[in-house]
Parts: C-alpha cells; sequence; structure tokens
C-alpha cells in the first residue's frame, strides 16, 4: 500500500517486488528491490532512497527524520528497526537488530538483536547491546550475504506466482 504524505507519495521502481501488505509512506524512492509482508517505511520527515538489490524482509520498520539510503545489495532482516539511519552497499542488518540515528559502511554486518547507537565503519561487523565492533568482515561473510539476497530475491519472486 502507497501513501502520500504532504503531497509526496512513493515512487517505485516498475521491477521492484512488493509485498501488498507493505505500507510505503511519504518521499520514498524504490529502486529494482523486494519488500516483504508487514514493512513499513515512513517518509514523513526526509526522503528514503532504496537502491537496487536490497531485501527488506517481514515487518522490518524504517522511519526517516534526515535523509536516508539504503545502499545497492543490502538485506534489512526481519523485524529490524531503522530510525534515521543510512546503509551502505552490501549491508547485512539482521534480524531484531536496531540501528538509530547512524551511518553504516560498505560490507558491514550488524548482528541479530544488537542495538547500533554509533557509525559503523566499512567492512566492520558490530554485535551486543550496545552494539560494538568485533571483528572485520571477511570474503567468507560477503559471499554468504550474496546467498541470503539471492535466496530473498527468490522467495520475493515465488510469492508474486
Amino acid at each position: 500500500m502507497m501513501r502520500s504524505f504532504k503531497r509526496k507519495k512513493p515512487e517505485i521502481a516498475k521491477d521492484a517486488i512488493i509485498d501488498e501488505t507493505a505500507l510505503l509512506i511519504g518521499d520514498i524512492i524504490v529502486g529494482k528491490a523486494c519488500i516483504f509482508p508487514g514493512v513499513i517505511v515512513r517518509a514523513t520527515g526526509k526522503k528514503i532512497l532504496i537502491e537496487d538489490d536490497v531485501a527488506i524482509m517481514d515487518k522490518a520498520f524504517l522511519e526517516a527524520h534526515d535523509d536516508m539510503v539504503l545502499g545497492q545489495g543490502s538485506i534489512i532482516s526481519h523485524g529490524a528497526i531503522l530510525h534515521g539511519s543510512s546503509i551502505g552497499k552490501n549491508v547485512l542488518v539482521g534480524i531484531g537488530a536496531i540501528v538509530l540515528d547512524v551511518k553504516i559502511g560498505d560490507d558491514a554486518i550488524i548482528g541479530s538483536a544488537s542495538l547500533v547507537t554509533k557509525d559503523v565503519g566499512d567492512n566492520e561487523v558490530v554485535m551486543g547491546i550496545p552494539g560494538k565492533v568485533v571483528r572485520k568482515a571477511t570474503k567468507e561473510d560477503a559471499d554468504e550475504i550474496k546467498k541470503i539476497r539471492e535466496d530473498a530475491w527468490k522467495k520475493a519472486r515465488e510469492m508474486m506466482e
């Protein structure tokens, strides 16, 4: 479902896959992304740009009070919350993670159930409450993120059948 806010309405790429139960409100631009059931993306303060190959999984919530970007190839997992945060390219935000008002660098990983309140650099793996850098991301991590993204796209296509 798409809703306008202050005359700004989501713009959706023709090859995006968006579940009918997802709710997108306001100044949002969606590239070739897949957005799963129960997702809420609310841009009632600033703009949200969702780049190509992004997968936003079930019941994630995103809200912008500053401009937000979800970088190409990133995955926002089930139940994750992003508040005013921009995400780099090929980032994995784990299940139930909360990311508050920060910037996440390219190829970073935010562990499931983590609470991130400080910026995260490129290739950093962050876990815990509060989130702390525990190591650098590896080639194996990048390969796993690619596999997760491919699986998400396969599921999204199957749901549209």
